[in-house]
């Protein structure tokens, strides 16, 4: 038996003991597929990406699974109501159903509190003495967007349970932190998880804004059975934020538990999302990729530096092009012998601070190119794209890869190129990426701050030796390979099914 399929038995198995015959009900705000409107009235699917959708359609091979999510075209809207030309474009056991929203509210809730307010805030984004301004227009937000939005969430999937009084529902990320206290109000036995993708900060953050909001927020997500978290840090700076915010709770940090004053208990864990091993593999040795490799490579130098990231202020990319540029200005034996490729995908293009970031990370890689490079020779090669294979390539040819954000909840990038680098590239890495504390052994850490000091692990990682290399990159494989993304749902699938079971024998 191989190592995926043996992940798959007992991923299957996982779910079969937390499910019986039920269907398993996740809500997230993206779903897997999203939908256009033809030219003939009819609806085209475009399949989602990412180590999410992939985990998730898994245990549709195994088990029934309804996925709700908000629509976000017209196509989506009009598929609220042909669920089975839906259900068409999903494989397996899988159907998704669309939330009924209304336009205003979620745009309220997605452009006015998640994106801007909780994203910006949960990075540690925010220039404290000038923003966020919680004003009326924020709170109206929230009561008639963000809060609305979540009881439809609970209501879609108390619908989907139908008259089961025990429903499994999975909800997920900063979109939905309300959800499982509706659920638990409309329906006491309903056993239900939530897990955040992104960084839970220290309650001192929290603290800036309003407690009508951060109070609401620890309270809908402590009604949730399992509370899950990427790190084991963030998992305590929510037991932190239980403490100071939940009136009349208990933390019992030993445990890692909450106790709420109406008996409800919940369970704060934490689950290192990661990759689908055979399918990132598969883009890596495609055709596509490893043509892009090849020639990405021949228009480089002798050593590459490689970094793939969204285009945004949390990514730390202006720092990483300054520790580059001291990196040629301190090792003139470097210039014209090392080429660094930058694949920015574009993101939030119409957030102003979006926009003036990008516009920055522009103008660094012109001053680094017009300083230290030549006719026909660029020591920066910017690709501003999305084209994950040809990102892919880009990881599999690197001789070091660069992940230094200022706070990531994992960072998937830094463990796609342990899985696919074929250099044994060395990972260079901030102590403040989720993924640095399952990786930390085997990278050169940076703090994102410190341009000098990551200039200096650039030119560590560049000059090490091949065995050191070798070992290195062999120990981050390893770890990829052993917690993959079935790994990760598996986790919680069974933290769910025991505490099923434990209150199944209490009753």
């Amino acid at each position: 038996m191989s190592p995926r399929q043996r992940g798959e038995r007992l991923l299957a198995g996982a779910a079969r003991r937390l499910l019986g015959d039920r269907r398993l009900l996740i809500a997230t705000n993206r779903g897997p597929v999203t939908f256009s409107l033809g030219a003939d009235g009819g609806l085209r699917p475009r399949r989602g990406s990412g180590g999410l959708v992939t985990a998730l359609s898994q245990v549709g091979q195994h088990v029934p699974l309804t996925w709700l999510a908000a629509p976000f075209s017209d196509g989506d809207r009009l598929g609220i109501n042909r669920p089975s030309l839906i259900d068409q474009a999903l494989p397996g056991e899988v159907r998704l159903r669309f939330t009924p929203v209304e336009r205003p509210m979620y745009e309220a809730a997605y452009g006015v509190i998640a994106n801007p307010l909780l994203w910006f805030l949960q990075h540690q984004m925010w220039e404290l003495p000038t923003r966020p301004m919680i004003d009326t227009a924020t709170l109206r937000a929230w009561d008639k967007g963000y809060v609305p939005v979540n009881e439809a969430f609970a209501r879609a999937a108390l619908a989907e349970a139908g008259d089961d009084e025990e429903p499994r529902i999975m909800l997920h990320d900063y979109h939905l932190y309300l959800a499982a206290s509706f659920i638990r109000q409309r329906r006491p036995g309903a056993l239900v998880s939530h897990f955040t993708h992104i960084p839970w900060p220290p309650s001192s953050l929290w603290q800036v804004i309003t407690p009508r909001i951060r109070t609401a927020i620890v309270e809908g997500l402590s009604a949730a059975d399992v509370v899950g978290f990427q790190t084991e840090r963030y998992a305590h700076n929510f037991l932190r934020a239980a403490e100071s915010f939940l009136p009349g709770a208990r933390v019992d940090h030993r445990t890692r538990r909450v106790l709420r004053d109406d008996g409800h208990v919940a369970h704060v864990r934490h689950y290192p999302i990661s990759l689908d091993v055979e399918a990132t593999q598969r883009v890596a040795a495609s055709a596509r990729a490893r043509r892009r490799g090849e020639q990405l490579r021949a228009g480089a130098a002798d050593q590459l530096i490689v970094r793939v990231d969204r285009l945004e202020p949390s990514k730390n990319i202006l720092r990483g092009f300054a520790a580059f540029e001291l990196l040629l200005q301190r090792n003139p034996r470097l210039r014209g012998r090392v080429t660094m490729l930058a694949f920015l995908v574009p993101s939030r293009t119409g957030l102003r601070e979006y926009g003036d970031y990008g516009r920055q990370v522009q103008g660094a890689v012109e001053r680094i190119n017009a300083r230290y490079g030549r006719a026909g020779y660029r020591h920066v090669q910017l690709f501003y794209e999305n084209d994950y294979p040809q990102a892919i390539a880009g990881l599999t040819i690197a001789d070091v890869v660069l992940v230094n954000p200022l706070i990531d909840g994992m960072n998937l990038v830094a463990k796609e190129a342990a899985l696919v680098s074929q250099r044994d590239a060395v990972l260079v890495l901030s102590e403040t990426a989720g993924a640095y504390d399952q990786m930390a052994d085997y990278v050169l850490p940076v703090a994102p701050a410190d341009v000098a000091g990551t200039a200096d692990a650039l030119a560590e990682a560049l000059a090490m030796p091949a065995r050191e290399r070798a070992r290195r990159h062999a120990g981050l494989r390893a770890g990829v390979e052993r917690q993959d993304i079935g790994w990760w749902l598996r986790s919680q699938l069974e933290d769910m099914a025991r505490i099923g079971a434990r209150r199944s024998g209490q009753r």
